[in-house]
């Protein structure tokens, strides 16, 4: 009996997740990586904080404890004012797990080397994919490989998602929001075991997120939330409008010349000085050299009717999508990450849920058709849910004249809606 054969297209925490799982049943599979190496990710200067969902899903694959000797417990949101310094604490019911998403990667990485189904490349990614009895996946740098399953799992622009038309009713959604990042080797006072939410005057229409890297020697990662409002107020804030599409210039939009990083960290230093005393005083100041203006948010949204169904699979079940390559969401509720890995899970829990049907101590190729199916029917109603609920947060509400605090909006009242929705504690990606 020929047995199933998977690439994975994205080595990020889904597609390394998913390997991993797949292994365990007993099932090759290639992950193909555009990025050489797991650093080139740190253009992406936001942590990753997993909360229930994400760590359920490594507990589930046996892998909570390892990732949490990589990562830094949070068990406190701290309400930092901008203009006093005063700090409101407020303990999480359950802690959290901080992340760079690089050190996250390596991590999962060095587990699935380890695996005896899993090969790993490097270097290339996808480029084309011809389908007829088997998938012919061509890469980048001209290499074509033969596989009876494909995943994809490597991110928002997805060339696997692109190229099937069961996901034609996928399309890219943008929304006012911003980010503007900075790394910062300290803030003095800050605590490494939570998040730190900087609160301006409402007039100011943005607010900060302070999330300490894994070690003190990394710092902070510093992330203004921004939206349309707020370039009305700051114009060098202005978002770049210009992409190509991919995960390299959404996330290192980095002034050309020097004078551009400049003039932009001068601007920020002053807005700061005069909007955010306690938080200028407390800051590294080498922090202003390093920021950047990202693009508007995106995520993936469908074009379904109410009354049709979507599909995270092919009809035929040989070709499955998982984390932002099926259900890219804004970071707004923090739950991208989580959300990628508890689909990483899902999908290999239907396939051995197809198994134990069968009876199969082995996987068959009918398995995975059937398993990739019943995972592309069921997981969209679990998570699209969640990306409305996310991408609703995106937007500053107009009452009159009045605009709504954003840190009320964002943080108290989406922590309200999820706790009604029966939805997880925030995590916080940025």
């Amino acid at each position: 009996m020929k047995q199933p054969n998977v690439i994975i297209s994205g080595g990020g925490p889904s597609g390394l997740l998913t390997a991993i799982l797949l292994n365990r049943i007993g099932v090759k599979s290639t992950v193909v990586e555009k990025a050489s190496e797991a650093d080139e990710w740190n253009s992406k200067s936001y942590t990753i904080v997993l909360g229930d969902r994400g760590c359920e899903a490594l507990e589930k694959a046996g892998l909570l404890d390892v990732t949490k000797d990589v990562g830094n417990e949070r068990h406190f949101i701290y309400f930092y004012d901008g203009k006093s310094g005063n700090i409101k604490a407020i303990p999480k019911k359950t802690p959290g797990i901080g992340f760079t998403r690089p050190s996250l990667v390596s991590c999962l990485e060095k587990v699935a080397q380890d695996c005896t189904h899993v090969t790993i490349q490097r270097g290339a990614g996808v480029s084309s994919i011809n389908s007829n009895h088997e998938l012919n996946i061509e890469l980048q740098n001209g290499i074509t490989l033969s596989a009876t399953h494909l995943i994809g799992a490597h991110g928002k622009w997805s060339k696997v998602r692109e190229s099937f038309p069961e996901f034609a009713k996928f399309k890219m959604e943008t929304v006012p929001s911003f980010g503007v990042h900075m790394n910062a080797k300290a803030v003095d006072g800050f605590k490494r075991d939570g998040t730190y939410v900087i609160n301006p005057s409402k007039e100011c229409m943005f607010y900060i997120v302070v999330s300490p890297r894994e070690s003190e020697e990394e710092g902070f990662s510093v992330s203004m939330v921004c939206y349309d409002e707020t370039v009305e107020r700051y114009p060098f804030l202005k978002p770049p409008t210009i992409s190509t599409g991919g995960w390299e210039d959404e996330y290192s939009v980095i002034p050309g010349d020097k004078e551009s990083n400049d003039s932009l960290a001068q601007h920020l230093e002053d807005m700061f000085q005069e909007e955010l005393p306690a938080f200028y005083a407390a800051i590294d100041k080498d922090a202003f050299q390093t920021a950047r203006v990202n693009r508007r948010v995106t995520w993936v949204k469908t074009t379904a009717n109410e009354e049709d169904e979507v599909y995270y699979a092919s009809t035929d079940g040989q070709v499955a999508l998982i984390g932002d390559a099926a259900h890219a969401m804004t970071p707004s509720l923090g739950e991208g990450c989580n959300c990628a890995l508890e689909s990483a899970v899902k999908l290999v829990e239907n396939v051995q849920v197809i198994m134990e049907r069968k009876g199969e101590s082995t996987c068959s190729i009918e398995s995975m058709n059937e398993g990739f199916m019943l995972y592309g029917v069921s997981r969209p109603k679990e998570v699209m849910p969640i990306q409305e609920q996310s991408a609703s947060r995106n937007y500053l509400k107009k009452s009159g004249n009045a605009k709504k605090d954003p840190i009320k909006k964002d943080v108290s009242e989406s922590s309200t809606i999820r706790s009604k929705k029966g939805l997880h504690s925030k995590s916080g990606e940025f």
